[in-house]
């Protein structure tokens, strides 16, 4: 391939030569570039040969000199000794009016107003000794000019010529090493390209051929097995027959045998005869006999030979025969196919089974089934056939549904099924109860192996009915022993013992047929006591159980039934408490209680009701002489709860809690276990009470924070009033049990009598520890529901007695500013497992994997408005926004939170950044105010000694240089907000044309960081999505189209551009839109008008005229010194201007160096015949150039003002400012635009400056400590001058001496400025 563009290019360079030879110099390679395309027919293909213009392509001859003049490319060919007569003789002739116009370049002064699109080349930088300080030289280094000054003169434009050819030649061999870079990459990739493709189609090939192949070989394999079936079919005719042949000549010859002996009897016979002719007729009966005989056989010989097949019809019964052949396999072969299970079995009934008497086909039997031969087959769908290994409470499976149930504590009654005995291992925190709970030792070593040995009963929904036995326990023996003889005598299992927590805090529980008695809360040193003490109590409930079945059930009438309570309630005038009424009134009365006791009690004038310090009731009977019953004063308010506090001060309290409740990370609502059956009772008895419409007292007004009782589905619940709507006759009610809330209409509500109100509010409201930063999260509610609620728990209570008192004591906690302030913080653990679950992380990272990005290239998102934030516009004009939802007010939210607890400590060290996923990013403005952003660092940090990093901000789009003391640690401080996703989204403007510098500015301006707008997705693209956008020019203005505004720009600009007739840059620059319009992707997602263009974008395409030596508006731009320490941290800092302690300015000390090359390579630049001029017509108030200063040494200026011929200009690098000349502007390349502007404005900390008249004594004296020498700055403060520009207030400390010197003490010291007077 190079020797092929090798003799190419020699090809074109035969005839470019000749061309150029040909003309009178100077030759304008536009005139060449026409002649060659009216001489060859086709353009000059530089493109083809991989040169991205006709220059690079020449200079790659090496036989050509280029060069440029303004806009105008000049050529000329290298001459060589056998040329050089023909230059000569051409640059001889004369011009004639028949000859080619004179070149349109001249060097004369108009050609830049002729050429108002110069392109200044980038100049090839040199390196130069370093120049003294203030770039000053002695008289002994100045360069003496000779005394002819024409030669001089001469000297200076050759060596300026050469200088500039070889700049040319080595942009054109850096242009072409690019390209050639290029040319690599792309073949790479179509390599790459070229090897995946192969790839897939070998494999394609690959598969096609396995697929023939088998077809075939399949195919084959058939035709072989009918070929050896049929081979083996003629074998075996053949062997008949030849058996059959065999057989019948082994018939005959024994046939003939007899014959011949049959001859020879004769024959003797005979000779007997003529020599015993008188015995002949004694003999003759006998031989006629023999005769006889042998006729027989003879005829039984025929008869059998008559009976055997002959050879043809053998061969035809073959033949029809080998028509039915079936293959077939032997029954005595199935049991080898069936992986030993295919024995035969016997034929039921004797009656012989289908197929042929053989066993059914089934499945091959996996390694979970049986090997049973005469097992049944097992159904896939059944239940036997499913996989019995117990499921993880924590991990979704396929089918697991949570059971239902009418309400939470029916829920909480069910029990769950026993199991089989496994090994279980000790858990770190307390069961969910100790009747519940996985057992931790089996008790008594006798046992163990019983119990272990044993397989369990399958309990099924209906309880087992049990033997009537008459057993009677002994008291002579001890409790444990007692128990197992009463289990040994009904036929039950042995007492199963549990020990739960540890010495001396041990619980134990036994379990009897399926019957759990627990000795909680009672606690035992050891375990032995623990046995006797738990079997006991179960002996005493089994007694009173059994006494229990012996009552009858109550058969009087309701006033015979208060009549007779009545009485016997007169003997105790202490009352009879509720819980123990059911087994007095049996002992009592031989019978149980009416099913609606509690009703007759309430509607009773004798009988009164009180209630005590627990929802447990007493019973009191009336005084005989009232007849009105005596009303108890019950508690109108709710008491508090009484938390279960351990006694343990500063220590952790360890709670059995059910989850009935999540609003948020910081509401969670839990129940404890050992309360549920209180409100479980409390439940029952408001259902019955306000079962009868006459008990139900309907609320008309209700108040704030007042108790009232609802009924929902299921069931009456207690609820307390947040809010009043009185114009919609609604309130909001919190449900002090559950903890959820919701909103009830006025009729909806009912007075809750005072009986009702004595069980405290169950509902306990915690926090979940170390997930108080994932409170407002909008994704985390959802991950609570599945992962806590309806959970039971043991909670870790952090918060102790003291500090749940300091914090308000309220058990639902404090509501403040309409938020509810939980006063405890707990972590929850899931005990159910062999090893604990630590919930609050499990939570955490759910709520992180959980949380989606933000993303516009959705289907849904197609043709639909959404609010934006536009906070950034890059280079390449796509717009970087944040949508406007409940993710970005989150974490703005997170932001300002965060920074507000954000102190010195908080700060990143180097370890910090090494691992840390994003970090907080404060931005100091000018007016004192900090803004925070998120940032990630663009790429790892190298150097511990590093105090400047690239930081891009994820929620902005913007990427700046940040000194490191104004860096936070993000991860350490609130992880919720580190780890969510960025919110910044880059999407591209739909149909617009290429932006140009000055589109690009009135873009920025009129799209400020933070502008509201909307946008409407057109189209989706891999990367970026393509939109259009919209925004208000004023607050009561219309929305507007961005995208239509750009367009009408551009082609305004256009139609009064003035169009240009240069040749080459129409055939090789033209520039299109840079987006498409994508008409046919959109034509069939959306009906919008607006959406759908079915034809090409009217936008024209002209070339795009740009200033001379820059590109792109932002291209002329500096950019501002960014790594400025935060208030309080300091950096080293080098006074480069001081005129006053009000007015100086210091350059980074770290950027000296680069700054000193800078200025030699500018200086070198400037004097150099590169360095271009401008225009007044092409300047721009914010631009940046070179100029020198009164002591001829250049330095990059910006523009500030424009009068004419005489520019405003401030020293970006020294902080002054001063006045130009407009011809004493240079042009600055990219690479000495790249260093940030050098001078800070900075002011002197510790000194009083407003409204002070500096003397020139002071001056001098502050320019004299001052100018040129390095100092430590620490930043106090930001301050915004007059012409809205940061100075920074500096405190100057002078570290070159054994001890510290302030500056602002030293001029104090000595008079020279007055201390600053602090404001009170």
């Amino acid at each position: 391939m190079s020797t092929d563009k090798e003799s190419a290019l020699k090809a074109i360079a035969t005839v470019v030569r000749a061309l150029t030879v040909s003309l009178k110099p100077p030759v304008s390679l536009m005139s060449i570039l026409k002649d060659y395309r009216g001489l060859e027919g086709e353009p000059l293909p530089y493109r083809r040969l991989g040169f991205p213009t006709p220059e690079a392509l020449l200079l790659a001859t090496n036989e050509f000199n280029i060069q440029r003049f303004g806009n105008e490319v000049l050529i000329s060919a290298k001459y060589s000794a056998k040329t050089e007569h023909i230059a000569s003789m051409v640059r001889g002739q004369k011009n004639s009016v028949k000859n080619k116009p004179k070149p349109k370049v001249k060097q004369n002064p108009s050609y830049a107003n002729r050429y108002p699109n110069n392109y200044y080349p980038q100049a090839q930088q040199f390196y130069r000794p370093s120049p003294q300080q203030h770039y000053q030289q002695s008289t002994a280094q100045r360069y003496c000019p000779p005394t002819e000054p024409h030669l001089t003169q001469v000297l200076n434009q050759e060596l300026n010529r050469v200088r500039q050819q070889q700049q040319e030649q080595f942009l054109a061999q850096k242009r072409f090493e690019e390209n050639r870079q290029s040319q690599q990459r792309e073949l790479e990739q179509l390599r790459n390209d070229l090897i995946r493709q192969k790839a897939n189609l070998e494999q394609d090939l690959r598969n096609s051929l396995k697929k023939e192949l088998e077809t075939r070989i399949n195919k084959e394999l058939k035709v072989t097995i009918e070929k050896e079936i049929q081979e083996r079919f003629v074998k075996q005719l053949d062997t008949l027959k030849k058996q059959h042949e065999s057989e019948q000549k082994a018939l005959v010859g024994s046939l003939e045998k007899a014959k011949e002996d049959c001859k020879r009897k004769e024959l003797e016979k005979q000779k007997s005869t003529e020599a015993e002719s008188h015995r002949q007729d004694n003999k003759k009966s006998e031989i006629s006999k023999q005769q006889g005989n042998s006729e027989t056989r003879k005829q039984e010989m025929e008869r059998d030979r008559a009976q055997k097949p002959k050879g043809p019809t053998s061969m035809r019964a073959a033949q029809v025969n080998q028509e039915k052949i079936l293959i077939t396999i032997p029954n005595d072969k199935i049991g080898s196919t069936t992986n030993g299970h295919g024995p035969s079995r016997p034929q039921s009934n004797g009656q012989p089974k289908q197929n042929g008497g053989k066993p059914p086909l089934r499945a091959i039997l996996g390694n979970s089934a049986s090997h049973r031969p005469n097992a049944p087959s097992v159904d896939a769908d059944s239940s036997a056939a499913r996989f019995k290994r117990p499921l993880h409470p924590r991990i979704p499976h396929p089918g697991q549904t949570r059971p239902a149930a009418i309400s939470v504590n029916d829920r909480l009654k069910l029990k769950a099924q026993p199991q089989a005995m496994i090994p279980v291992v000790t858990p770190i925190t307390p069961p969910d109860s100790p009747e519940n709970a996985k057992p931790k030792v089996t008790t008594q070593a006798v046992d163990v192996q019983k119990v272990t040995s044993h397989v369990p009963k399958t309990h099924n929904s209906t309880p087992n009915t049990k033997k009537n036995v008459n057993f009677k326990f002994n008291p002579t023996y001890d409790a444990v022993s007692s128990l197992n003889m009463y289990c040994e005598a009904h036929g039950f299992e042995k007492p199963k013992f549990n020990i739960f927590n540890t010495p001396p805090h041990l619980n134990c529980s036994v379990r009897i047929e399926g019957d759990v008695y627990s000795s909680y809360p009672q606690e035992f040193v050891n375990e032995e006591t623990a046995y006797q003490r738990t079997a006991q109590i179960a002996i005493e409930r089994i007694k009173h159980a059994e006494s229990r079945k012996q009552l009858s059930v109550c058969t009087v009438n309701d006033e015979e039934f208060i009549e007779g309570l009545y009485h016997e309630l007169l003997k105790y005038p202490h009352g009879i408490l509720g819980h123990k009424l059911e087994d007095w009134y049996g002992n009592t009365f031989g019978h149980h209680l009416p099913s609606h006791w509690y009703d007759l009690i309430i509607e009773s004038n004798k009988i009164r009701v009180e209630h005590g310090i627990n929802p447990r009731i007493i019973l009191f009977a009336n005084d005989p002489g009232c007849p009105v019953p005596i009303h108890i004063n019950t508690p109108t308010t709710m008491p508090n709860l009484v938390l279960p506090w351990q006694g343990i001060e500063g220590g952790s309290h360890d709670w059995n809690m059910y989850i009935s409740h999540c609003n948020s990370t910081t509401e969670v609502w839990a129940r404890l276990i050992d309360q549920i059956g209180k409100l479980d009772e409390l439940t029952t008895h408001m259902s019955r009470h306000l079962a009868m419409p006459h008990y139900r007292q309907q609320v008309l007004d209700p108040h704030v924070q007042e108790l009232y009782l609802v009924e929902i589905r299921e069931g009456w619940n207690r609820v307390r009033v947040i809010s009043v709507d009185a114009e919609q006759k609604s309130c909001r009610c919190h449900f002090v049990d559950f903890g959820d809330t919701a909103q009830f209409a006025f009729e909806e509500l009912f007075q809750c009598p005072a009986q009702f109100l004595v069980l405290p509010a169950q509902a306990i409201c915690l926090s979940l520890y170390a997930l108080d930063k994932f409170r407002d999260h909008p994704h985390a509610q959802r991950v609570l529901i599945n992962e806590l609620e309806g959970q039971s728990v043991v909670a870790r209570v952090l918060t102790s007695q003291k500090q749940f008192l300091d914090l308000g004591g309220a058990a639902q906690g404090i509501v403040s500013k309409g938020r509810r302030q939980p006063c405890l913080v707990a972590t929850l653990y899931d005990t159910s497992t062999a090893e604990d679950v630590h919930l609050n992380d499990l939570v955490a990272s759910r709520i992180i994997k959980s949380t989606p990005p933000p993303t516009l290239n959705d289907d849904q998102n197609i043709g639909k408005t959404t609010p934006i934030f536009v906070t950034h516009i890059t280079e390449d004009g796509d717009l970087m926004v944040l949508v406007r939802n409940d993710d970005l007010n989150f974490v703005e939210r997170s932001i300002a939170n965060t920074v507000a607890d954000l102190g010195e400590q908080d700060r990143v060290r180097y370890s910090d950044l090494l691992h840390d996923r994003h970090v907080f990013v404060c931005d100091e403005s000018v007016d004192g105010l900090k803004h925070w952003y998120r940032g990630r660092l663009v790429s790892k940090p190298q150097n511990s000694e590093e105090e400047t990093f690239d930081i891009y901000y994820i929620d902005d789009g913007r990427q700046r240089k940040t000194h490191i003391s104004n860096i936070y640690r993000l991860e350490a401080n609130n992880r919720a907000l580190a780890w969510y996703p960025p919110q910044a989204l880059a999407v591209s403007l739909y149909d617009v044309p290429e932006i140009s510098s000055h589109m690009m500015g009135r873009l920025r301006a009129q799209m400020p960081p933070r502008t509201e707008a909307l946008l409407k997705v057109v189209a989706k693209d891999i990367t970026k999505p393509m939109v259009k956008v919209y925004i208000r020019q004023g607050p009561e203005s219309m929305y507007s189209s961005v995208n239509t505004g750009l367009r009408m720009e551009f082609e305004i600009q256009s139609t009064t551009r003035p169009e240009s007739l240069d040749d080459l840059q129409s055939n090789t620059t033209i520039q299109s839109p840079r987006r498409s319009s994508f008409s046919s992707v959109i034509s069939s997602q959306s009906s919008s008008s607006d959406l759908v263009a079915f034809s090409s974008p009217a936008t024209p395409q002209k070339v795009s005229t740009h200033r001379s030596g820059a590109t792109t508006f932002s291209t002329l731009l500096l950019k501002d010194y960014e790594a400025i320490p935060a208030v309080g941290a300091y950096f080293e800092v080098r006074v480069a201007l001081s005129i006053n302690p009000g007015h100086f300015a210091v350059q980074p000390y770290k950027c000296y160096n680069q700054l000193q090359c800078l200025m030699k390579d500018l200086q070198e630049y400037c004097k150099g015949s590169a360095a271009k001029g401008v225009q007044p017509s092409q300047l721009a108030i914010g631009e940046a150039y070179a100029a020198p200063d009164s002591e001829g040494v250049y330095h990059r200026v910006n523009i500030r003002k424009i009068y004419d011929e005489i520019i405003h200009v401030s020293f970006v690098d020294l902080g002054d400012d001063g006045v130009v000349a407009c011809d004493q502007l240079k042009t600055l390349p990219p690479e000495l635009r790249k260093l940030p502007k050098m001078a800070l404005p900075a002011q002197l900390y510790g000194v009083q400056l407003e409204d002070v008249v500096w003397s020139q004594e002071n001056c001098v004296r502050f320019r004299k400590l001052t100018l040129g020498k390095m100092f430590i700055g620490i930043v106090r403060r930001l301050h915004k001058q007059k012409d809205e520009t940061r100075a920074l207030c500096l405190e100057l400390i002078d570290t070159s001496t054994p001890q510290d010197i302030k500056l602002h003490e030293t001029l104090i010291s000595e008079n020279h400025a007055q201390p600053e007077t602090k404001e009170v």
